[in-house]
């Protein structure tokens, strides 16, 4: 155990390994999550001048009439040119970094085992703040083929967002943990249940 009372696991990978459904399986056995996707959206609310600086480098365009960011729009224009993948993170990363700083001392409180759920944390230099690094790794081909199926991305928008992180070999060199994702979610369970055990969480969750 930290200085904090509680265990936390910072959970990444890339794209289509399916880093979130594992969050829901660490989440069924007990531990607190924290979604980095939420923080990104929780943080454009509780510090609006965020977006303002957002609406003056990129104009209305990745906006909707109500104010709502266009993260789609957003990611289109930060993945294709170069430099404004760094200036966004240079903008954001910091109250991000706040929030997640906050959410940590609040769920320590109540949670022994504490889970951050986030595609960015070796390319933000957090990683040593967690007590165990898991990392997420399925084939490239299978990963592909879920972020296809989720309808969400585009291939060149997949092929953007591979390009801006780690490649996935470096992150599972960098990690405490390799939890290869490549079959169904009972297999993926198995695993879970077996790192777990073997991590000795079940102990401080029982």
């Amino acid at each position: 155990m930290t200085a904090r009372d509680c265990f936390l696991i910072g959970l990444t990978g890339s794209p289509g390994t399916g880093k979130s459904t594992v969050a829901e399986l660490l989440a069924a056995k007990g531990a607190a999550v924290i979604s980095g996707d939420e923080l990104g959206r929780r943080v454009l609310r509780e510090f609006p001048e965020l977006k303002d600086a957002l609406r003056a480098r990129y104009g209305d365009e990745i906006f909707t009439a109500r104010g709502a960011l266009k993260r789609r729009a957003l990611g289109r224009i930060v993945f294709t040119r170069n430099g404004e993948a760094a200036w966004l993170n240079a903008l954001m990363f910091p109250k991000i970094y706040e929030l997640l700083q906050r959410d940590i001392r609040k769920f320590c409180r109540k949670h022994r085992v504490l889970v951050f759920d986030a595609a960015m944390i070796f390319e933000w230099g957090i990683e040593k703040e967690f007590d165990s690094i898991w990392v997420v790794t399925a084939p490239e081909e299978l990963a592909n083929v879920r972020l296809r199926n989720s309808g969400r991305l585009s291939p060149n928008e997949i092929r953007m967002r591979m390009q801006a992180q780690l490649s996935p070999e470096e992150k599972a060199r960098r990690a405490d943990v390799v939890l290869p994702n490549i079959g169904n979610r009972k297999q993926l369970q198995q695993s879970v249940n077996r790192i777990w055990k073997s991590e000795g969480l079940s102990r401080l969750t029982s």
